[in-house]
């Protein structure tokens, strides 16, 4: 079954075309906790570093608002000579362990409408995270067809894949930059980890 290849570690992934575009789902498991998972994510500057074929992103707007943090971002694709620009609508709610994202209407793209969504669960008492991504993009007048099928993949295949690649570099950066605990009770992966406070010292010796 679909949840048993999931469980084995494997992507399930499905990707429909649609006339001048497509819908495609994923689900699959991250080895790291949903914290590191979800600072993947949401590094939004990063994703030229991060996803093959984004070649630059930049933050123009945002704020929060009942506990969902609102990103407003261009993004840029290049290929063949040609460049895609669109300007997305990002939302992100902790407390749901989810985000969507939207084309920003207010502004002119080069893609007719995309939107999407990433929801993060906690697996293996919170070490591991289970990842689900959708996403369905329209594309706007005419290209050529590698640059759709590139399109396609990297805005709704690709998407996925570098996931767990940045959770796990991160993961092991953390690891060696962790500071020591000095023997206190600490939980969860560095930055995120809690430590309790260090006890307090004795009290000085009565004096003579």
């Amino acid at each position: 079954s679909e949840r048993a290849a999931v469980d084995a570690g494997k992507t399930v992934s499905k990707t429909v075309p649609v006339e001048g575009g497509a819908r495609a789902l994923a689900v699959f498991d991250v080895a790291a906790p949903p914290a590191v998972v979800w600072a993947c994510i949401n590094d939004l500057p990063a994703y030229p570093r991060m996803v093959p074929g984004v070649h630059a992103t930049k933050v123009y707007g945002g704020g929060t608002r009942g506990g969902v943090k609102t990103t407003l971002v261009t993004w840029t694709l290049k290929l063949l000579g040609y460049s895609v620009t669109y300007h997305l609508e990002f939302q992100h709610s902790p407390s749901a362990s989810a985000a969507a994202f939207a084309l920003d209407y207010s502004r002119n793209s080069d893609i007719d409408d995309t939107v999407g969504y990433w929801h993060v669960a906690p697996r293996n008492g919170g070490s591991s995270s289970r990842v689900t991504y959708s996403a369905a993009l329209l594309l706007k007048g005419w290209f050529p067809k590698p640059v759709v099928d590139f399109l396609l993949s990297t805005t709704l295949g690709r998407a996925t894949q570098w996931v767990a690649t940045e959770a796990a570099t991160r993961l092991r950066k953390e690891g060696t930059s962790a500071a020591p605990s000095h023997g206190r009770r600490c939980t969860g992966v560095w930055p995120f980890r809690r430590c309790a406070p260090p006890p307090a010292p004795p009290p000085p010796p009565p004096p003579p």
